[in-house]
């Protein structure tokens, strides 16, 4: 376990005033227990090649608690030929309950190359439920993405966003660096 070091305001070099707001930024039990969110993201692109089997991202997951109810928010920057496309779903614990939100150009769309018009997808799934996005038609070219979710659970177990191709293309899709998620701890 991590020890956090006591600090008063004055050697943290805040006023007195905020003696309440310091506590609780050092208070290693608002790590433990989700006061605070936790967040990852991509450091690096990755990239899925002539598969439509999902997989779990290395980087989006994180463990959830049993009982728990969490609020999930995943932006994600991903490039795909217009032939492959990409396509989502999140893993999550056993028996979790709740929806996700999928917002991203829509499947079989598009976008140009200096342009980020076209037609969207605002579609609330289940988890498991695949999502397809439309593309700029490039490996290399982003696209944005945002999902997210109000995810319960009764046994803890690992959140992650699963992802391939949506055809099966040799021209691989990426998942690129900057790609990020947040999960904070409701109840």
């Amino acid at each position: 376990m991590t020890t956090r070091p006591t600090l008063t305001p004055a050697t943290a070099g805040f006023p007195a005033s905020d003696a309440w707001w310091l506590a609780q930024v050092y208070n290693p039990l608002n790590y433990l227990y989700g006061q605070l969110p936790v967040e990852t993201y991509k450091t690096s692109d990755t990239t899925i090649t002539s598969s439509t089997t999902f997989a779990s991202d290395p980087d989006l997951q994180c463990t959830l608690a049993a009982n728990s109810v969490y609020r999930v928010e995943m932006y994600l920057h991903f490039a795909a030929l217009d032939a492959a496309r990409f396509k989502t779903q999140w893993l999550v614990p056993a028996s979790a309950t709740g929806n996700r939100s999928c917002i991203g150009p829509d499947q079989g769309v598009i976008l140009s190359g200096t342009s980020s018009g076209g037609t969207g997808r605002f579609g609330v799934h289940g988890f498991t439920t695949a999502s397809t996005y439309g593309t700029r038609d490039s490996a290399s070219n982003l696209c944005a993405a945002i999902e997210e979710a109000v995810v319960t659970t009764t046994t803890g177990g690992t959140l992650a966003l699963q992802w391939a191709q949506a055809t099966s293309n040799a021209t691989g899709s990426k998942l690129g660096a900057g790609s990020y998620m947040r999960v904070k701890l409701l109840s």
